[in-house]
């Protein structure tokens, strides 16, 4: 059993708790103490709080942490959203141009040719619905025929594809 030391004798690196300190206890340790006790000092109750190590951080320092970090937080949510929007593009693009060499294959196999002029229309792909246009010239050759194509949905262009194909004899 430990019992506490009541001798008034201060030793090297210790504070005194107890009666002479306050009987009912100090701000580092409020709990009362009925004996004199020696406590050291480095067990983090010392009421000298100038000698003491700095513990911790400034508000000052926490307000320039929480600045960087919200910084940080701010930029990876922009780079999140803007690789949503990315893909929304890719998508789109994507599936514009796939739509675009079908109307392609379409143009290059039917019979006869078709005739110079534009014509467009309405297309479903995917669960949307695409625009088009298909516009056909003929060239210097007369025997060959332009064909460009044009897809679109609401938020504008998606793909262009130009072909060239033998006009009909």
């Amino acid at each position: 059993m430990i019992r506490p030391i009541r001798s008034s004798r201060r030793r090297p690196g210790s504070r005194l708790y107890g009666a002479r300190a306050g009987f009912y206890g100090s701000r580092s340790n409020p709990a009362p103490a009925r004996f004199g006790i020696w406590i050291p000092a480095f067990a983090g109750m010392s009421g000298n709080r100038a000698g003491r190590a700095r513990e911790g951080f400034t508000l000052i320092e926490l307000l320039v942490a929480l600045a960087v970090f919200s910084l940080a937080a701010l930029a990876l949510l922009n780079l999140g959203g803007e690789n949503t929007r990315s893909a929304a593009r890719a998508e789109t693009r994507t599936l514009g141009g796939i739509l675009a060499e079908n109307l392609a294959v379409e143009a290059m196999t039917a019979q006869p040719a078709p005739a110079p002029g534009d014509s467009d229309g309405m297309q479903p792909l995917a669960g949307r619905d695409w625009r088009w246009t298909r516009a056909v010239t003929t060239t210097d050759d007369p025997d060959i025929l332009r064909i460009d194509i044009r897809v679109s949905d609401d938020e504008g262009q998606a793909a262009e594809r130009v072909l060239f194909r033998a006009a009909a004899q």
